[in-house]
């Protein structure tokens, strides 16, 4: 019970370390550390396309500017388009001013992980907009004091985000006026409305929804949903607030959830699939070798030949937690321990 309880105390410390890191990219190596710009690119795909074709499509000089590297990201789309080649390609922060473009390119020859059909394609209409106005108008607040170089850091309290920004608190205050009535609503939004944007923005205010479990248990299948950027708001919703689920939590089938999203074409999947399977595991460590059986593999070739840091750190500490599991296994099935 002793080892249980420490356990779950350095999982909750975890939880709340990593945080920002599935938000924001860790710390590039060092070697990159003094490097403005465009930094490289990071390739995962088919025999359509090679790394060089992609590196000329590009046409970016190491050091290339933001803006340089969003003109480059648009050309490269629109000829990946013009031949018919289905890739996703994200420009990824690996520290300040570190740069990387991730291009993942669909391989027919490769069996994708399955994703979910919407309940009921529709817009959802709900009692009131008004809670999505007040998100714009937070994330508006959000992006100007990282503009201005003092973004605000977040906080989790009861399972409800808040902010060291007050103005930023303020509209969190009004948000938790409609956010927890509106669950359900925001809940079918997540499940049948065809917009992906606005599927994201309603599970970003679950975040103040309250009742954790049910929420949590009633988001997971969007885990499969068939955009990027909405699976990683669930992972976004879900991370910090793992160590707040019940006991009777299904963590075994979001671990299979999870599982899924690391094999997804996009880095966003990756890295914070492997955020969310690192959390699980030292909050559960029973969890460890279903784990280890299931994505070791997948796990272990992405830390072999990525340059991220925000894929190989949770990569190689999972790598880690899995040899670790497997050598006290090996010593207690020694005969001189039985």
């Amino acid at each position: 019970m002793r080892v249980e309880k420490y356990f779950r105390f350095v999982g909750r410390i975890f939880a709340n370390v990593c945080l920002s890191s599935l938000v924001l990219t860790a710390n590039v190596q060092a070697k990159d550390a003094d490097k403005a710009g465009f930094a490289g690119i990071e390739y995962y795909g088919s025999s359509q396309i090679t790394k060089l074709e992609l590196q000329k499509m590009l046409g970016l000089r190491t050091g290339a500017s933001p803006e340089a590297i969003e003109n480059a990201l648009l050309r490269l789309k629109k000829q990946l388009d013009a031949r018919h080649i289905d890739a996703h390609a994200e420009v990824v922060t690996a520290s300040p001013g570190v740069l990387y473009v991730v291009v993942d390119v669909s391989d027919s020859s490769v069996e994708e992980a399955p994703t979910r059909r919407l309940k009921m394609p529709h817009h959802v209409n709900v009692r009131t907009e008004k809670p999505f106005l007040l998100l714009q108008d937070l994330n508006n607040r959000l992006d100007d004091l990282r503009n201005q170089g003092r973004p605000a850091t977040e906080s989790l309290k009861d399972g409800y985000k808040y902010y060291s920004d007050e103005p930023a608190d303020q509209v969190v205050t009004e948000i938790l006026k409609y956010a927890p009535v509106m669950r359900d609503e925001l809940i079918a939004v997540t499940e049948s409305d065809p917009n992906p944007i606005r599927r994201s923005q309603a599970i970003d205010l679950l975040g103040w929804s309250g009742t954790t479990d049910d929420t949590a248990m009633r988001l997971m299948p969007a885990l499969d949903d068939m955009d990027p950027f909405v699976r990683a708001s669930v992972a976004r919703y879900l991370f910090p607030r793992l160590s707040l689920l019940s006991a009777q939590f299904p963590f075994e089938n979001l671990a299979q959830a999870f599982s899924r999203q690391i094999t997804r074409p996009s880095h966003e999947d990756r890295s914070k699939g492997l955020y969310c399977l690192l959390s699980l595991c030292l909050q559960h460590r029973e969890l460890v070798k279903p784990i280890a059986e299931a994505d070791e593999k997948c796990i272990r070739d992405l830390a072999d030949t990525t340059t991220l840091p925000s894929v190989k750190t949770p990569a190689d500490k999972l790598l880690a937690m899995f040899a670790e599991d497997a050598n006290k296994r090996q010593q207690t099935n020694l005969p001189w321990m039985r």
